[in-house]
């Protein structure tokens, strides 16, 4: 397993997993391109039997980051692809010393929500129709 920053090269693998992972809330090409002008050292891929298997992505400031998307192709999840990714981020958070890393996460998403809290994420507080009418978010934090 092999985890290393985004090329541009990537994208069709990142959008078939994105679409297989959220169907019609998929992001665009266009937002992941935004992204990977703004933050490229914390876009990840996790490459597994040569195929990509997983990215995400982080917005890190001095003191606090956040991790704006995650998501592993379906044939790979329950193999360590989204720990990858996770680990990587918080060493390079911890080398920046950045405080405070925060995600969100649908409080409908039992099993991601299950996995953050796993990593050490903790629930501070729901957010109403972060993903829409009557979707809502849990935000959770890692002290980093």
């Amino acid at each position: 397993m092999q985890v290393r920053q985004f090329q541009i090269g990537d994208i069709d693998d990142i959008l078939a997993i994105e679409r297989e992972s959220f169907g019609r809330d998929a992001w665009s090409k266009k937002l992941f391109m935004e992204y990977f002008r703004q933050y490229p050292e914390l876009f990840l891929i996790v490459k597994l039997g040569g195929r990509t298997a997983g990215y995400s992505i982080t917005c890190a400031g001095s003191r606090s980051a956040e991790l704006a998307s995650i998501a592993v192709d379906p044939r790979h999840r329950r193999r360590g692809v989204g720990q990858a990714l996770l680990d990587f981020t918080l060493a390079e958070l911890r080398a920046r010393r950045v405080k405070t890393w925060w995600l969100m996460v649908d409080t409908m998403n039992e099993s991601g929500r299950g996995f953050y809290e796993r990593y050490g994420f903790v629930r501070t507080k729901i957010v109403k129709s972060y993903y829409g009418r009557g979707r809502d978010a849990w935000r959770m934090r890692l002290a980093v």
